[in-house]
């Protein structure tokens, strides 16, 4: 199918005006031939002019259809069409011409054209020349050829046409205002929800026409009635027990969109609009009247909002006018209001669980760095004191090796206190993922005296900023782990970068886990055997891990994808 050209908005107004052009100069035409008396002065050259502007209208219209209307033409049409219809009403008596239409087809054009400000320039220039045409005409005819009362009410005629059309232009310049302003419905962004809401409130209220405007409405499963009001003063924001306002209007406007054109009483007269576009009358209170100080003023429009999260309405009061279109307003306006709130909603939803997410990452985080280094140094304490005199390595030497240990545990809880990433403790002058494993290792010997070695088989994929903050902390947490639970003599980590993966492997020589074979990643899950947090950290980054348990030691393999 063939798509058709996006066209400017000018070119329908332009090709409702040439064709309409053609139909009144052939409907002239036709009259003139009908009736060759009526145009009693110079019948040849009025046929004449009349076949030549036929022809006009006819080339305009074909090259308006086929090139637009440009930039200047409905500046100059409109000029000549004004010049040519002056002069068919001067060559048919002016005052008693049945041409008079063609004026009002002028005033037309430049309704269509340019709104009202168009109608007035059109109207002031057609009726100046009218008048000078029926000056000139009343001082070369007689009084039986120049009718003054037909004259004066054509003027009036003009006047009428030209005043409604101007009303014309200037509602619809309204509507399309309102439209425009829709379209730039603000945003909802920001932590300031009182500050948010007004905002959108009082963008509502001024599209509406309305000094004060309340909205009040229930938010997912919170146990609360949000009720938050705008007015020339300020925003409000304030929280109420559902029992106090609800419910917000009688039942018998619930559901509906209604207009109230006096002050809010026990004996207000309510027009309502219900969903299927029926009106009816309601007399009463119209709201809870609890609402009563928030809808001040004289004039109330209501309509309902509901969303999958936010249900309520919005209060207009203190209204400008009350128009035929208040209540359409209104309801696109309280339906915009609800997706705002909704938004909102969703903001501050999606803000509390980022929050709850980031303390959940940094226990985490906490957990498989500085609490196991914690342990480590914990039980070399603990071994420290149970020495005997004889061994090995002095506990002068041992307390040295736990200060040392303290001192790097000490930086890393000063970088999380300073706000930096935990996965930054790692770090070495050389930000190389090899440094950073490098680092760890030592580390690890220091605190648990135990052989660590880390191989890098080959060089790993460029990694994602959080699988690569990540990797030192889950080999901590495996290595740890190992050292802590199977005693092991000596633990060996492979990292291995494969094209879009990179495997990590932690096996040990230790006792194993308490259970014995292979487990795959869903058998860990359903089960508690392995590590807890090194497994929800595995999975959060879409990774895999994999243990195999013997007797002689246990294999701990995890794959990221990268």
């Amino acid at each position: 199918m063939q798509i058709q050209p996006y066209r400017s908005s000018r070119d329908q107004p332009e090709r409702t005006i040439a064709l309409a052009r053609v139909g009144l100069a052939m409907s002239s035409l036709f009259a003139v031939w009908l009736d060759p008396a009526e145009p009693a002065r110079i019948v040849e050259i009025t046929y004449a002019l009349h076949v030549a502007y036929v022809v006009y209208s006819l080339i305009i219209a074909g090259f308006t259809w086929t090139h637009g209307p440009g930039n200047r033409r409905p500046f100059v049409t409109h000029a000549i069409d004004i010049v040519v219809f002056s002069v068919f009403q001067y060559l048919t008596l002016g005052p008693s011409s049945p041409f008079f239409v063609y004026f009002i087809f002028s005033l037309f054009c430049g309704a269509i054209r340019w709104g009202w400000r168009g109608t007035l320039s059109t109207a002031a220039i057609v009726v100046v020349g009218y008048l000078v045409m029926g000056t000139s005409l009343s001082r070369t005819l007689g009084p039986s050829e120049f009718e003054l009362t037909r004259f004066i009410i054509r003027v009036l005629y003009l006047g009428v046409a030209a005043g409604l059309l101007v009303y014309l232009g200037r509602y619809e310049a309204r509507l399309r205002g309102d439209i425009e302003r829709l379209a730039h419905w603000p945003a909802t962004p920001g932590a300031d929800a009182q500050r948010v809401t007004g905002q959108v409130i009082e963008y509502a209220a001024r599209i509406v026409g309305a000094l004060r405007a309340t909205a009040v409405w229930e938010a997912g499963e919170e146990p609360a009635v949000l009720v938050a009001s705008w007015s020339s003063k300020g925003t409000s924001l304030t929280k109420h027990p559902p029992a106090d306002l609800v419910p917000l209007v009688p039942p018998e406007l619930e559901g509906s969109t209604f207009v109230c054109g006096g002050m809010v009483t026990e004996a207000s007269i309510v027009l309502a609009t219900g969903a299927s576009g029926a009106s009816t009358e309601f007399r009463g209170l119209p709201v809870h009247p609890g609402l009563l100080p928030h809808l001040s003023g004289v004039g109330l429009a209501s309509a309902p909002f509901r969303t999958e999260r936010v249900a309520g309405r919005v209060f207009f009061t203190e209204l400008a006018a009350t128009t035929s279109e208040l209540v359409s307003l209104t309801e696109v306006v309280a339906r915009e209001i609800g997706s705002s709130l909704d938004r909102l909603h969703v903001t501050q939803q999606l803000r509390d669980i980022a929050a709850s997410e980031e303390r959940i990452r940094l226990a985490r985080d906490l957990h498989d760095g500085v609490l196991q280094s914690l342990t480590g140094i914990r039980l070399e304490l603990q071994a420290a004191a149970t020495s005997k005199h004889g061994v090995s390595i002095p506990v002068r030497d041992r307390l040295l090796a736990v200060e040392r240990a303290l001192a790097i545990e000490q930086r890393e809880l000063r970088l999380f206190i300073a706000g930096l990433k935990p996965s930054d403790a790692f770090r070495s002058d050389d930000a190389t993922l090899a440094a950073r494993l490098e680092a760890l290792r030592s580390r690890i010997e220091l605190e648990w005296k135990v052989p660590v070695t880390i191989r890098i088989a080959c060089d790993p994929p460029a990694l994602p900023e959080d699988v690569q903050q990540a990797v030192p902390l889950m080999v901590h947490e495996a290595v740890v782990n190992a050292l802590k639970h199977a005693h092991p003599s000596r633990v060996t980590v492979t990292v291995d970068g494969e094209a879009g993966e990179l495997r990590i492997v932690v096996a040990d020589d230790g006792h194993g886990f308490a259970f014995r074979g292979p487990y795959d990643h869903v058998a860990l899950r359903q089960t508690n055997a392995a590590p807890r947090s090194l497994l929800e950290r595995v999975s959060s980054l879409g990774g895999r891990m994999a243990i195999e348990s013997t007797d002689t030691g246990s294999r701990v393999e995890i794959r990221l994808s990268v």
